[in-house]
């Protein structure tokens, strides 16, 4: 059961409601658009900072105010869905949820400092799955950065230093927009960063190429065919405990290339090995799907990844 409050805007003097904390344990929160026929519009204080059960988050589009540190400490939160119906975001709100990878956004009114907001906030690796204003969907992963400073005694200075693509990255987003030509520019600074954050910009953008040239579409195809083995285990191996990365793998191995011969991202070599494992830890729906896919070797053509 929701804790709540309240209130009146100062504004126009309608009444809403504040949410200050939930009353037993909570999985999936998923807050209403109204309470006893009234708005719900902000989400309070460190309304549920600290909770170690919260691990999904879902927020109407009634919000418009996430006050500070509302989720903060969330420890085993991995995903909040919501609108960009949010006009204050306050300091802290997913301030050290470590587990947090995903946030997923409709919106309506293109506004993206929602978006802005989060990655200020947030230092590590973000993945955004966005449905832009006319329906059409982007998927885009912010890798983290490291900010520190080194102290100088003897100059009597303080050094800062960034260590991350994840600063640059971030500069791609302002209010009103991302520049996607900006964001595709910088893989190479990604590629630095690690395998699992470049192979997911590179899965992002390929299966939702938002604004994406066709020189960009190579270089994403190309690398993804040339770790084609390392992104598809590591795929199946997260099938255990996020089932709905299936809808992924099923998008990628019927996803055709830009090039003449239309052909998979991914060789039999890389799928018998998918396949043996899948076998051996006795993953029945998703050895079948690798094993048509194997068996019809390039696939009937492109599958949408629905978020």
């Amino acid at each position: 059961m929701f804790t709540y409050e309240i209130k009146t805007d100062k504004k126009d003097g309608h009444e809403y409601i504040e949410i200050t904390g939930y009353e037993t344990s909570v999985a999936h929160l998923n807050v209403p658009g109204e309470i006893d026929g009234i708005k719900v519009e902000a989400i309070g204080n460190h309304s549920f900072s600290g909770r170690s059960d919260i691990v999904q988050v879902t927020l109407p589009d009634s919000i418009r105010t996430l006050y500070g540190f509302a989720f903060h400490n969330c420890r085993n939160l991995k995903k909040i869905s919501l609108y960009d119906s949010i006009d204050d975001y306050y300091d802290g709100v997913c301030r050290q949820c470590d587990s947090l990878r995903d946030i997923e956004i409709v919106l309506k009114r293109g506004w993206y400092e929602v978006v802005r907001n989060f990655l200020a906030d947030f230092d590590g690796n973000l993945r955004f799955k966005l449905t832009l204003p006319d329906g059409e969907k982007a998927l885009l992963m912010f890798p983290g950065y490291v900010y520190d400073f080194n102290e100088n005694t003897m100059a009597r200075t303080i050094q800062f230093s960034i260590a991350g693509s994840g600063m640059f990255y971030r500069e791609c987003v302002d209010r009103r927009s991302i520049d996607y030509r900006g964001y595709d520019r910088l893989f190479e600074k990604a590629l630095i960063d690690g395998n699992a954050v470049s192979e997911d910009i590179a899965i992002g953008r390929v299966l939702y190429p938002v604004e994406l040239s066709e020189n960009f579409r190579d270089m994403y195809e190309s690398y993804i065919s040339k770790n084609a083995g390392s992104i598809l285990l590591r795929l199946v191996e997260s099938f255990e405990t996020e089932p709905e990365v299936l809808e992924l793998i099923k998008a990628l191995l019927t996803y055709k290339k830009n090039s003449s011969a239309k052909e998979s991202l991914f060789t039999g070599d890389s799928l018998d090995a998918a396949i043996r494992y899948a076998a051996d830890k006795k993953m029945a729906l998703l050895s079948a799907v690798l094993m048509d896919a194997g068996q019809a070797g390039t696939g009937s053509g492109p599958e949408v990844f629905e978020f």
